[in-house]
């Protein structure tokens, strides 16, 4: 089970859970379920070490606007 990062959309408070990547947890603070995924860092994939934004929409190895990588 992955540790995720989540942003409260009622209270913008930033919290992490040990939850499965298709759940989504009440936020701690307030107790909203209305909370998003938070993505901040580069992805990168692949042996080339690459990111992904070299085509294809991405936010060129920026995630903090980003909605997710498929």
């Amino acid at each position: 089970m992955p540790l995720l990062k989540f942003i409260c959309e009622d209270c913008g408070h930033i919290f992490e859970e040990l939850t499965s990547a298709d759940k989504k947890p009440p936020c701690p603070k307030c107790a909203s379920p209305r909370v998003a995924r938070c993505y901040q860092g580069k992805c990168f994939f692949g042996a080339s070490g690459s990111s992904k934004g070299t085509g294809g929409g991405c936010s060129g190895g920026n995630c903090i606007g980003c909605s997710g990588c498929s």
